[in-house]
């Protein structure tokens, strides 16, 4: 059974109902459904159908009992409900590259790997994240902000503050988001192995952030862990 607070919960469903009414309803050609099967769910359907202002209606397709809401492309249907668990969220690792197509293709390889590993989402754009940040900014009203450490073009301008490695001029992350610890373990060593031979890529890592990112910690070396 989830260990959700019912604040997080809370937070969780606005979140969602945002995401889903505004990048998902919004696209064309789209559906949305759920295959999380939890005792836990959100009731969004009902919510999201408002947008068809006493037009939309209640159906059974595709086996699935469905909200469908009239749009000027045809139709958009989605579930009543969607489930909701515990997980892991903001495993990472960067791509760096000679140049930023080598970046972007061991990025995409990468993707690719993990994608079709049950319980595993890559949850930005396409999978993957060019504008890799770090917890909190100089400005107060922000919560991330760029690495500066990390940007190939401030290389010159930080000096020895930079941790750019000589030869890199890109580096793309993408984000490994899980149902548990063995399955991260797992999409991360995939996504490794699947890009080791890209031509162009000068190295491998992630992103630490001190070791405040979360509890929890998956190790590039596990022959390192302490």
């Amino acid at each position: 059974m989830p260990r959700f607070h019912k604040d997080r919960a809370a937070r969780l469903e606005r979140s969602l109902l945002i995401r889903l009414s505004q990048n998902v309803l919004t696209c064309p050609t789209t559906a949305c459904f759920n295959f999380l099967d939890e005792p836990t769910f959100f009731k969004l359907g009902r919510k999201i159908a408002f947008f068809g202002d006493g037009y939309q209606f209640r159906a059974i397709r595709f086996g699935r009992k469905l909200w469908v809401i009239p749009i000027l492309s045809g139709e958009f249907v989605l579930e009543r409900r969607f489930g909701y668990r515990d997980g892991l969220m903001g495993g990472n690792l960067w791509f760096m590259g000679a140049s930023a197509d080598a970046a972007l293709l061991a990025a995409q390889k990468a993707v690719q790997s993990v994608q079709d590993i049950p319980g595993v989402i890559a949850p930005f754009p396409g999978g993957v994240a060019g504008s890799g940040s770090k917890a909190g900014s100089r400005y107060k009203f922000m919560v991330a902000s760029t690495y500066e450490a990390f940007c190939p073009t401030l290389r010159d301008k930080l000096g020895e503050q930079s941790k750019v490695p000589a030869g890199v001029v890109a580096i793309q992350e993408i984000i490994i988001n899980v149902r548990d610890m063995p399955t991260i373990a797992h999409a991360t060593q995939a996504a490794i192995a699947a890009c080791l031979e890209t031509p162009g890529l000068v190295r491998i890592s992630a992103g630490n952030y001190g070791g405040r990112l979360g509890k929890s910690f998956i190790y590039l070396r596990p022959e390192r862990q302490v």
